[in-house]
């Protein structure tokens, strides 16, 4: 049988004499991807400030955007330089913020699709999921207006429409941003997307908000967007943002989750990555979207998997406990349905048991300062693995999901 060769296939690691596929790299966004193509009337919505000390902040909504301390991004911290951190070897008890040391200029390969093209070259990587940075980050500040969020969405993805394209040369596979918060305002999102070249959409884990209300995921209010994905072949890739779990952290007595602070419930709750994750999938599994929807392929990026370990577990308890409540088995239907990038530091062996080697793919997180230095640099923590198991995981299972 002869293997077809996608075009970034020549982007060969030597060491490891294959390209990688990568899950999960990013963008550094322009100070007007969220406003170049929005209607007048949202754009007072969005105001970029300058501090009296000279810092450049954005108000969305009349809420400070804390995730990125300059989402403008005139300078940022070098790839990798939090592993050590994440790596939980912080043996000498630093705050997360002097990790980040020296800034760098911004690189022409963080907003330029062509020079991104030559830097995955030199990374051996054939292709990549491209995602951003604040836009992920933006919808918890919108929940009370759903309609303005859309319309912020709508612009955003039009942005990445012009600057990075969906699948530019079949390489770059950018993700444009979708929110459930209007069930029929995402479906219409999502066929336009659709008819623009989207292989591959995100949504932030977490219940859907849209002002006072909340649901699940699985509400069959949302079937239809599930269908369409389905029926596209579109994956739906769930990347950590600001999921809304401060009101948890706020009735244990904490204060408000902001970038580069972290204090320990909140932390030894994971409440800002694996909780929220966990409890969508949970979700989607428990509230039968997988049942109604056999051909939808849904992705984890940037949330880890340490969860997974832990939500195998529960599901096949609930199954053992309650089977006439499932239409089929609920662990065989996550191990269909679901793949996961795990973190470098994460249990690979683990891992494999849970989900099954096929749904495991590989994200470098480059060039973010939480990621790895390079991506190769993930082949060394995948070396527990065996050759075969490790080429799955770098290159063939994303290759395939994505069907590249």
């Amino acid at each position: 049988m002869t293997t077809l060769a996608a075009p970034g296939d020549a982007a060969v690691l030597p060491s490891l004499g294959y390209p990688l596929y990568d899950a999960d790299q990013h963008y550094y966004e322009t100070a007007d991807a969220l406003t170049r193509h929005l209607a007048p009337e949202y754009k007072r919505l969005i105001k970029i400030l300058q501090t009296a000390d000279g810092r450049t902040r954005m108000v969305i909504n009349n809420k400070l955007y804390t995730t990125n301390p300059d989402p403008t991004f005139p300078t940022v911290a070098a790839p990798g330089v939090f592993e050590q951190y994440f790596r939980s070897q912080n043996t000498e008890g630093r705050e997360l913020a002097s990790f980040v040391g020296r800034l760098q200029e911004s690189q022409p390969e963080y907003t330029n699709r062509d020079a991104r093209i030559a830097k995955l070259d030199e990374q051996g990587v054939a292709a990549t999921i491209m995602l951003p940075t604040v836009g992920v980050a933006v919808e918890d500040l919108l929940t009370d207006k759903p309609d303005a969020l859309h319309a912020i969405v709508e612009a955003f993805n039009r942005w990445v429409e012009d600057e990075w394209g969906y699948s530019y040369q079949d390489r770059i596979i950018a993700t444009p941003v979708l929110s459930l918060a209007d069930p029929d305002l995402a479906v219409k999102e999502l066929e336009r997307v659709r008819d623009a070249g989207a292989r591959i959409v995100v949504l932030v884990p977490g219940p859907v908000r849209a002002g006072s209300i909340t649901r699940s995921p699985g509400n069959p209010i949302f079937d239809r967007f599930w269908a369409t994905a389905a029926e596209a072949g579109i994956v739906v890739s769930y990347h950590t943002g600001e999921a809304g779990y401060e009101w948890v952290a706020e009735k244990w007595g904490e204060g408000a989750f902001e970038g580069l602070r972290t204090t320990p419930l909140p932390e030894i709750m994971q409440l800002h990555v694996e909780r929220p994750i966990q409890d969508t999938i949970a979700a989607l599994v428990g509230h039968g979207v997988f049942e109604r929807h056999p051909a939808l392929k849904v992705a984890t990026i940037e949330a880890g998997s340490t969860w997974v370990l832990d939500l195998v577990r529960r599901i096949r308890s609930a199954y053992g406990k309650i089977p006439q409540k499932f239409a089929v088995d609920p662990v065989e239907s996550f191990r269909e349905h679901v793949w996961v990038a795990p973190f470098y530091e994460d249990d690979l062996l683990a891992l494999k048991d849970a989900l099954g080697i096929g749904h495991i793919i590989f994200g470098s997180d480059w060039p973010h300062p939480e990621g790895l230095p390079t991506p190769g640099a993930f082949a060394r923590d995948a070396a527990v693995l065996s050759d075969e198991d490790r080429k799955l995981i770098l290159s063939d299972n994303l290759k395939s999901l994505l069907q590249l």
